[in-house]
């Protein structure tokens, strides 16, 4: 809306700009210093910007009209991040599906080895032998817009 307001506001400058041009030519006209197709063609100017002001008049008017239906029939600021959650999760769900029966074993193996000679490690140790450098945030956010557009869901 706010966007067409913009645009509204545009349009309404340009119907004053070809008003005054109109005007301007009228005057011409009457001190013969202009010929009818002249003013024929800025008067359709005039026409023109005003079809295409009442155009978008009319697209704001619906848009106002449809806004509260929209408002409506829109989730509560709880129930999206409760959608976005559940769609993360299920995310985080398929993709730790897609990790090999081998790699878990691998994992579980390499801890098993670990407390054998540092019995407090934690779990973790296992982890960095398969990715010793967890990647930084701006990778991280890569990932996410990646994931997100995979699978279709909003980032933010």
């Amino acid at each position: 809306m706010r966007e067409h307001m913009e645009k509204i506001n545009e349009l309404e400058t340009t119907v004053r700009g070809a008003k005054n041009r109109y005007q301007h030519t009228l005057n011409r006209q009457v001190a013969g210093e202009a010929e009818e197709n002249v003013v024929k063609r800025a008067k359709e100017e005039v026409a023109n910007e005003e079809a295409d002001l009442a155009e978008a008049k009319g697209t704001l008017e619906a848009l106002k009209a449809e806004l509260p239906r929209l408002e409506e029939a829109a989730p509560d600021g709880l129930d999206a991040e409760r959608a976005k959650w559940a769609a993360w999760d299920a995310i985080s769900q398929d993709l730790k599906a897609q990790v090999p029966q081998k790699t878990h074993e691998l994992v579980v193996k390499i801890y098993a080895a670990t407390l054998i000679h540092h019995h407090d490690a934690p779990f973790s140790v296992a982890l960095t032998a398969i990715c010793p450098a967890p990647p930084g945030r701006q990778r991280c956010s890569e990932l996410v817009v990646q994931l997100a557009k995979r699978y279709n869901i909003p980032v933010s």
